[in-house]
């Protein structure tokens, strides 16, 4: 029994440092939220800066642009367990999934003729997702039970500035670098960990342009942060843990994007994406605590996939003060079946999106959008065994799916 209790405690330690750094963010910006993210080639205003840096250069002269707005979602995590697990109630269960009130931030100003300059601040990654009590409950014993999952949370914020040249006529060039700032929150019945850190990146783009064609391409480097932290709240079951200091690195993956948008009519232009994540580069966590032990004996491995999603969008300019926008976008997941589990976004996702653009007097004009994105349903049928290192609980064996609603408003005016 001891070495059972121990290697489920193992299992389940840091879900918010461990796994949540699996789920991507929408864009905050309006316009690429109402495209399902297929605006590779078509971003447009200061925040293109954060999707393709290339296409600063479509700032138009004579003044600074300053483009704010923010995101909210909220989204509805199901689970069904059909055979109760030993220690695990069987039924219907579900969590409070909500992505944080994500804004953005960006202005752009034509330094020269070629040379646009810029600044940004936004948000890639993040979750926050809580489970209801005695979702993830398991029997310790005479030390009674424990939720092994109820709060994971994860942060990352980017923020930094950029410059696009207009090398030809037809072709021009983009970098931003960004610093970034990465906290993780974890609380169960067994600990309570909060830890952060910060990093550094970088994201290159280019693009191709004539009057009925625009080709995007978009590179982001991989991050390797640094988080510290402290850890504390120790359950009598978790003798391997130390309360005080926590240290582990985050392991965010590099990002290949590339887009074509054709003018279809001249009031109407459609975009193709292809969005490429290197989810293999988030290969561990191995988190430190302040006796140098690892919490994890296996350091938590993890053995995901590289994805390559579609998206594709509509962009049609109704009339002089009305654009409206529309998207459908598919990812399938990094996530083997091994390494599912409760905080993991490990299903295939569908998007639909549509969303406009007013425009208001003086060069500013309103963005608003609105993005479904429903979590196909997936079965686990591989027994914690497979996750726990010879533990048969059953514990995540069930069927999962989600529902997400997300909501963009963005404004965009000169000084």
């Amino acid at each position: 029994m001891k070495s059972r209790i121990g290697a489920v405690i193992f299992a389940c330690i840091c879900p918010g440092l461990v796994h949540a750094s699996s789920n991507v963010l929408p864009r905050a910006n309006s316009e690429s939220l109402g495209m399902a993210d297929a605006n590779v080639a078509l971003a447009s205003d200061p925040a293109a800066q954060i999707i393709n840096p290339a296409n600063l250069v479509d700032i138009p002269h004579g003044a600074m642009q300053w483009e704010m707005g923010a995101l909210l979602g909220k989204a509805d995590a199901y689970f069904s367990r059909t055979t109760a697990a030993s220690a695990a109630r069987a039924g219907d269960f579900n969590a409070r999934t909500t992505y944080p009130l994500v804004p953005f931030f960006a202005i752009a100003n034509r330094w020269s003729e070629r040379v646009v300059v810029g600044f940004s601040v936004d948000t890639p990654h993040g979750l926050s997702s809580e489970w209801k009590d005695h979702t993830w409950e398991v029997s310790l014993g005479s030390l009674g039970s424990a939720d092994m999952v109820k709060l994971a949370q994860l942060t990352v914020i980017r923020f930094g500035p950029s410059v696009a040249w207009q090398t030809s006529e037809n072709w021009s060039t983009g970098v931003r670098l960004f610093g970034q700032y990465v906290e993780a929150i974890d609380e169960s019945d067994i600990t309570t960990q909060r830890a952060a850190g910060t990093s550094l990146g970088a994201q290159i783009g280019v693009r191709y342009r004539t009057p009925d064609l625009k080709v995007g391409f978009a590179y982001t480097t991989p991050t390797n942060t640094k988080i510290n932290g402290k850890q504390d709240n120790i359950h009598a079951a978790a003798t391997s843990l130390v309360p005080g200091d926590i240290n582990a690195r985050i392991l965010l993956p590099g990002r290949v994007q590339t887009g074509i948008a054709f003018r279809v009519r001249p009031d109407l232009w459609w975009e193709v994406d292809l969005d490429w994540i290197g989810w293999s580069y988030y290969d561990q966590l191995s988190i430190y605590q302040s006796n140098g032990t690892l919490t994890n004996a296996n350091k938590n491995e993890r053995h995901y996939t590289d994805t390559l999603s579609f998206r594709t969008g509509l962009k049609w300019e109704k009339s002089a003060r009305l654009t409206l926008h529309a998207g459908y976008g598919y990812d399938p997941t990094p996530v083997p079946e091994r390494d599912a589990s409760p905080s993991t976004s490990f299903l295939r996702k569908s998007r639909l999106a549509f969303g406009g653009r007013y425009q208001l007097e003086r060069g500013a004009h309103l963005d608003f959008a609105y993005q479904f994105i429903y979590g196909h349903p997936r079965k686990i049928n591989a027994s914690d065994q497979d996750l726990f290192g010879g533990t048969d609980t059953h514990l995540f064996e069930g069927t999962y799916r989600t529902e997400t609603h997300a909501f963009g408003l963005s404004f965009t005016s000169r000084f």
